[in-house]
């Protein structure tokens, strides 16, 4: 089969560049930046790819095949000053080549994240109906956390896999490793650095295509060809280095170049397996196989949950089942920013948030019972009140105090975090306390996420991501976050 592939694409379904790096250009004046033969070495893995194949099928089909990115700054955009980032390049190009109406992308990646908080948070950033999920964390994600595997890093890694595979439309999720020539340990440019290697393994286990900037384009990175250039980056001489910086600073790829060149791997891949699809059509055997039911964790004891753990915005909402006498849900915005919470002034008024705190992930340290809640909370300089955080139904917890007022002229979300006893009916209520910091008693939450791992560990702590999902996903019809959201 792929003889046959490999000789329809030799033919010109993928075109070499016509100059050493084509400007930008969309619909039928796209001009590729990688030849096929680098363009193919940047797929590590491909297996037996059945479920992208099916993704790609119902698309030829003229049905919608939703596609999702993952993943941190990279994927968000950054270094993207004055061209598309990644997704955005992959996007355009699959509305394109194959029609708006059989296509939608959205970018759910947040700068600054690990695949722990999105492990976490996938609900918030992933359609459920999607089919094709792009997945970027190798370099966010630490690169060797001990011990091997055994770790959290690693745990949170797995568990957002393999909720991804459990989505309905049994999506094809493909890991996407980028690379950063300046942050290679143990010096600049050493091909061996970064989470890859760790990652091929759940690639290999669970038979996820891959795609590998190394793989692809390390040597020509080496060699300094144009566009291709580790150093210096791009934003020393923005005009001068334009189309031959790859990195735009010292971690993020550039727009004109580095996120191209990234997106050019997936639409190379994409474009394989359409052309694959003419040569050898889908079966009703191959849309049956048994290969898409997962298998047990890689790592040992390391089971998904099954209910949502991410409660941000809109989703917060659903957490409080009763309408709470004292509190009100409200924009307090006096800008185009939403700010969205439940908000209080009342002392002794109490909201109660239903959630399920069980986990499933397994960590022997004698906390077993228990795991990490985070409530998001403002925190400001004036008028801000305490809050006491208690727990009832089926879980218990530790009481605490949450204070909004601060010595800082600022107003963000902070995490309160807390350990509680694991439950499917855990009551989590917030009491306005009379006593107060500042003389007033406002008190703001606006969200909730619970830890899959039990016993002590960090959480997400990232309270500016958090804020940055909560304001976000405010600007979506559905709640779901879209980093494109942001400039509206």
């Amino acid at each position: 089969m792929w003889c046959i592939l490999v000789s329809v694409l030799l033919l010109g379904v993928l075109r070499a560049p016509v100059l050493a790096y084509p400007p930008y250009a969309r619909g039928k004046d796209y001009a590729w930046v990688l030849n096929s033969t680098d363009a193919n070495n940047g797929i590590s893995y491909l297996g037996s790819h059945t479920r992208l194949r099916m993704a790609v099928d119902k698309m030829k089909d003229g049905k919608l095949m939703k596609v999702a990115t993952l993943g941190g700054s990279i994927t968000a955009g950054q270094g993207a000053v004055d061209a598309p980032n990644w997704p955005q390049y992959l996007f355009n190009w699959l509305e394109d080549t194959y029609g708006k109406e059989v296509v939608k992308g959205s970018n759910g990646a947040v700068g600054g994240t690990v695949s722990g908080y999105m492990s976490v948070c996938h609900n918030m950033h992933v359609p459920k109906d999607v089919d094709i999920v792009l997945v970027e964390y190798s370099v966010n994600d630490w690169h060797s956390p001990a011990p091997t595997f055994q770790n959290n890093i690693r745990r949170g890694y797995e568990r957002l896999l393999r909720k991804l595979l459990k989505y309905p439309n049994n999506p094809a999720v493909i890991l996407v490793h980028t690379y950063v020539w300046s942050q290679a340990y143990p010096f600049a440019g050493s091909f061996w650095s970064n989470a890859e290697r760790e990652f091929h393994e759940f690639a290999l286990y669970y038979h996820l295509p891959s795609l590998s900037l190394k793989a692809c384009c390390y040597q020509k990175m080496v060699a300094g060809e144009p566009g291709f250039q580790p150093h210096p980056v791009r934003n020393t001489n923005q005009d001068g280095l334009k189309y031959k910086a790859f990195y735009w600073d010292n971690i993020h790829p550039d727009g004109a170049t580095g996120a191209r060149v990234i997106a050019e791997l997936v639409m190379n891949l994409v474009r394989r397996t359409y052309a694959e699809l003419d040569v050898q059509p889908l079966t009703e055997e191959e849309a049956a196989s048994p290969s898409l039911k997962l298998p047990a964790p890689m790592i040992p004891g390391n089971v998904e949950s099954i209910s949502d753990k991410c409660f941000i915005g809109n989703f917060f909402t659903e957490t409080v089942k009763e309408k709470p006498k004292g509190w009100e849900w409200i924009n307090e915005s006096l800008t185009e920013r939403p700010k969205w919470g439940y908000v209080s002034t009342v002392v002794g008024s109490i909201l109660k948030m239903v959630i399920d705190t069980r986990a499933t992930a397994s960590q022997s340290n004698g906390k077993d019972s228990e795991v990490l809640v985070e409530l998001a909370y403002l925190k400001s300089y004036e008028k801000m009140g305490k809050a006491e955080v208690k727990c009832g139904g089926d879980c218990s917890c530790k009481a605490s105090v949450i204070d909004g007022h601060h010595g800082i002229r600022n107003s963000q979300l902070h995490l309160h975090n807390f350990y509680v006893t694991q439950g499917s009916n855990c009551i989590i209520t917030l009491k306005v306390l009379a006593e107060s910091s500042s003389g007033h008693n406002k008190v703001k939450v606006a969200g909730l996420m619970i830890s899959e791992e039990s016993g002590e560990h960090e959480g997400i702590r990232n309270h500016m991501a958090v804020e940055y999902v909560h304001d976000i996903s405010q600007r979506s019809k559905d709640g779901t976050f879209e980093v494109n959201n942001h400039a509206r």
